[in-house]
């Protein structure tokens, strides 16, 4: 299991998608800001050295609450433009403010 604490909250997430997937199934628990990703339309958290794909969390995460998140779910097995691609996607929002969150 994989699990980084938020720190500052900033710039978590950001860069390049990862090249190698979690084995499919595999639990993931990430703890920290949510970013815009390296593609149009992707919102991505960074933990364990890997780069998470959000999209299928539903619902979306709101990147206009600039506060970190705590993200479960499984490893789909595959990489998007996104990052690792995830299933079973529970999001709570946490009351730690992200530095550097994008502007409403």
């Amino acid at each position: 299991m994989a699990i980084v604490l938020c720190g500052a909250c900033s710039g978590q997430g950001g860069g390049q998608a990862q090249a190698s997937a979690a084995p499919q199934g595999e639990p993931v628990t990430a703890v920290g800001c949510p970013v815009v990703g390296p593609a149009e339309g992707c919102v991505t958290i960074k933990s364990g050295g890997k780069v998470y794909d959000l999209a299928s969390a539903s619902p979306a995460v709101d990147l206009s609450r600039k506060v970190g998140i705590s993200v479960t779910g499984r490893a789909a097995g595959e990489v998007t433009a996104c990052g690792v691609k995830m299933t079973d996607v529970k999001v709570d929002y946490l009351g730690l403010e992200c530095a550097g969150a994008p502007a409403s």
